[in-house]
């Protein structure tokens, strides 16, 4: 296990480790993106990149786990991610932050979406935060439900979108 790592044991008894995100792994994040279904790439990205840019991978890695914190999820043996989470807290509001959650098609529908929405909901609470608010497509029901699971969350429709504050 990599320094910093725990483990974490999912509900199909995989143990998968978490570990917050650093800017060497940019390339591991990277090879994600490339795993991703279009479908899952547009859900989180609201938007199809053909790869993440130079500029994208820093700011998705370079974070400085108080105003912005990821964590990642990876298999022990071999180091490949599986998954990451991240807040950004809002300039305007410090109580407040953007959460994003990303997992690989194959590992959806396992409990690594709750997992890594614990760990870095945890890691807000840290850091003072008390609501996380997610910018979901309205027809990403899977993630809406996750949202719904782990807490009081209000839900603003906008069109296709639905706007998810949940209060920690």
């Amino acid at each position: 296990m990599a320094p910093g790592a725990w483990p974490v044991v999912l509900a199909d008894e995989t143990t998968v480790e978490l570990r917050a995100v650093a800017p060497a792994d940019a390339e591991l994040l990277a090879d994600g993106y490339r795993e991703l279904s279009p479908h899952s790439a547009y859900t989180r990205f609201h938007t199809l990149y053909a790869e993440l840019s130079p500029a994208q991978l820093a700011y998705f890695t370079r974070v400085d786990h108080h105003d912005h914190e990821a964590v990642g999820a990876l298999l022990p043996d071999t180091g490949e991610g599986l998954g990451i989470a991240r807040y950004v807290r809002d300039a305007d509001d410090p109580t407040h932050a953007e959460l994003a959650i990303t997992v690989l098609d194959r590992w959806q529908g396992r409990g690594l979406g709750r997992v890594l929405l614990d760990a870095v909901a945890d890691r807000a609470r840290d850091e003072g935060i008390t609501c996380l608010t997610a910018e979901v497509l309205s027809e990403n029901r899977p993630m809406l439900g996750l949202l719904r699971r782990a807490g009081p969350v209000t839900l603003d429709r906008e069109g296709d979108t639905t706007i998810a504050h949940l209060e920690l």
